[in-house]
């Protein structure tokens, strides 16, 4: 394997497993400025995953699969709005409940579609642009070339950063995660806010597992999330509830999965004549071990979120206000 190649095959991995958490923090990070966590995110993943893979087996199409697996998030969320916002049960309590609804239907149902045969997402050229760019060496076809998947997320970081800063129903949602009361007074509906907020979180979360199934892996497997559902929440703490710093952050996260899975079989040991060769080999081979390599997303997801504490200990305005807060007019 020559070095492009291995750098080429790493970026085009990257950026694909990057959508994953790109889509499921989106979604979270919406939720959360409304004010409503959302801990089930991993269920959710997974059942889009699944759902997404029956979808398109049944149907043909890939696309309605995207879309199926979507909805189907979408409707875990229902339930963890009805329950945190209707209810007013605790949110994390909730979502850890999501979590394991979905790891245990996906396991029971998903056991006779692991060797299902399926035409996932292709990978295409951007649309206009991605013709002329898609020749830029590694950069061009990481970037303009993929599943179609890897441009709706990335068109999504645009858009709820459009949506949350510019417009009156960002500003909405905003203000109903910060001061739900003075929302409330001025007229805005905080129920109404809320539910749409997790609502949407939910169907990027199914968008996510689906983009998973369909164009990252191909293959439906128990527990396919892996845990990533849980990166995506970190994620958004890193961001500090800001979309572009979160997909710097999938980014960063993507490279170290996808370095885990293409590395494998790639030699970086001395020679055996190497002075340095009895001492570096053994950390090399130590590192490169396949089952150390699956820790490092998590090592820099714990890392990360550490680091992120620290250097916002005394700046907390990012978080919202009213965050895992229930709120009930009756209270006032």
């Amino acid at each position: 394997m020559t070095d492009t190649s291995f750098l080429l095959g790493l970026a085009d991995a990257m950026v694909s497993a990057s959508t994953v958490l790109v889509l499921a923090g989106l979604g979270e990070l919406i939720s959360e400025r409304a004010g409503v966590l959302n801990l089930g995110v991993e269920g959710m993943i997974l059942v889009g995953a699944l759902s997404g893979v029956i979808a398109t087996v049944v149907t043909g199409s890939y696309w309605i699969g995207f879309a199926v697996g979507s909805v189907c998030g979408l409707l875990m969320s229902a339930v963890h709005a009805f329950l945190c916002i209707s209810l007013k049960a605790d949110q994390a309590i909730s979502g850890i409940m999501l979590t394991l609804l979905g790891t245990g239907i996906t396991t029971y149902f998903g056991q006779q579609w692991a060797s299902a045969q399926f035409a996932g997402f292709p990978d295409r050229t951007l649309p206009v642009i991605g013709g002329l760019l898609v020749e830029i060496p590694i950069v061009g076809p990481t970037v303009f070339e993929g599943p179609a998947t890897d441009f709706v997320a990335l068109g999504l970081v645009v858009v709820v950063w459009w949506l949350l800063t510019r417009t009156n129903l960002g500003l909405e949602i905003i203000s109903v995660g910060e001061d739900p009361e003075t929302a409330d007074t001025m007229g805005i509906d905080v129920f109404k806010m809320r539910y749409l907020a997790v609502l949407i979180g939910g169907l990027l979360a199914g968008a996510a597992g689906a983009h998973l199934s369909l164009a990252f892996t191909g293959i439906w497997t128990n527990n396919i999330a892996a845990g990533q559902g849980w990166i995506a929440v970190a994620l958004v703490i890193f961001a500090r509830w800001r979309p572009g710093r979160l997909l710097v952050g999938a980014y960063l996260f993507g490279l170290f999965n996808s370095l885990r899975l293409r590395s494998q079989g790639l030699d970086l040991t001395l020679a055996p004549e190497s002075p340095l060769a009895a001492l570096l080999n053994p950390v090399v081979e130590f590192l490169l071990n396949p089952a150390i390599m699956s820790m490092y997303p998590y090592i820099v997801t714990l890392v990360v979120l550490v680091a992120t504490v620290v250097w916002s200990r005394d700046d907390d305005s990012a978080q919202p206000a009213a965050l895992v807060q229930a709120y009930s007019r009756e209270a006032d």
